[in-house]
């Protein structure tokens, strides 16, 4: 789960939007920020503070684990999940999940000020938003919006709509850039390229579809017209997938569903699918996770639990040598992402 995901955005180029015009959602973008590459600065992760995973917080720390501190404050019951980092530091977007298991969008300032709720409250709609990530003009968002009836087998269960959303930071102007067929997949953690040219996400079929359910990578044109698989399903890969601050690769993790005859490992590829490259090797029983690439692109942080243990965040080099913890606490911390100092 993830969290994604701070990248060193450049400027939008005027085709971009024209794209987004074509599709309304143009005038949402509006003319976009330069991000100029920027040093590294905090890594912003979720910690679970009971052992079912029901009540948990946004944390910031720095990148050598000093400065441990928390953000987010939300009642027992409620978790806060899938913090990521606006282009220029100032704001965390992250998903708020409540007891019935409805998600909303949130956003607030890194020293826990400004929350402040983004999606439709609840008592008016039924719809479950989640996987948050700030578009290269870090004026709107883009996350993934389940809604519509539930079709329930001995399979499992597959949400009717599944669409991936983009609206600004005032909740408003919403716009539907990809949907998936009714009851046939879920298209999650939506996360837009450097350029903004482009998104990435993962197709996770239904059972009605595949009995495996399994999932892949797909990069779609930001109109979400034009669409490409980058890995096979064999490797059921995910988990919030993130782009390197050049544009280049795309982080993700395989085996997502953690079965026990797959160990999970780190891998980039290209937006083409070219050019797969397995960046750890932990042994087997080992439960690793989510991951970002550092805002100087020289660095990866993600977390990794050992047998029976809990999560940590650790941090390692590009091309994943030279693993190091982050925090090492009795509690679970995980879905991490690395902020650009400001």
């Amino acid at each position: 789960m993830r969290g994604t995901r701070t990248r060193n955005w450049s400027i939008l180029t005027l085709a971009l939007l024209g794209v987004l015009a074509a599709v309304g959602v143009g005038t949402l973008v509006g003319t976009a920020q330069a991000t100029p590459p920027g040093e590294n600065g905090q890594i912003a992760f979720r910690r679970y503070f009971n052992d079912d995973h029901t009540w948990g917080a946004i944390f910031v720390s720095n990148a050598d684990g000093t400065g441990v501190r928390q953000v987010t404050r939300p009642r027992r019951g409620v978790f806060d999940d899938q913090p990521d980092w606006s282009p220029n530091g100032s704001l965390l977007a992250f998903s708020r999940c409540a007891a019935n298991g409805l998600c909303g969008v949130y956003t607030v300032r890194p020293d826990g000020t400004k929350l402040k709720r983004l999606s439709t409250p609840l008592a008016r709609t039924r719809s479950h938003d989640t996987a948050v990530s700030f578009l290269p003009d870090g004026r709107h968002v883009v996350f993934t919006r389940a809604s519509g009836g539930v079709r329930t087998s001995s399979g499992g269960d597959q949400v009717r709509h599944s669409d991936v959303v983009v609206m600004d930071l005032n909740g408003k102007n919403r716009r539907v850039i990809a949907r998936a067929p009714l009851y046939a997949a879920d298209y999650e953690n939506p996360l837009f390229s450097p350029d903004g040219t482009r998104f990435v996400y993962e197709h996770r079929r239904s059972h009605f579809v595949d009995r495996q359910t399994r999932r892949a990578l797909m990069v779609t044109s930001a109109n979400g017209k034009s669409r490409q698989r980058i890995t096979p399903w064999s490797m059921n890969a995910g988990d919030g997938p993130d782009w390197s601050p050049d544009g280049t690769l795309i982080l993700f993790r395989s085996n997502e569903d953690g079965d026990d005859e797959t160990q999970s490992q780190i891998y980039t590829i290209r937006p083409d699918g070219t050019d797969l490259r397995q960046l750890t090797h932990v042994p087997n029983g080992t439960l690793i996770l989510s991951s970002t690439f550092s805002p100087d692109g020289q660095e990866i942080v993600f977390s990794m639990a050992g047998k029976g243990g809990a999560a940590d965040v650790y941090v390692m080099h590009a091309d994943g040598t030279d693993i190091r913890p982050v925090t090492q606490t009795a509690l679970w911390d995980s879905a991490p992402d690395w902020g650009s100092a400001r």
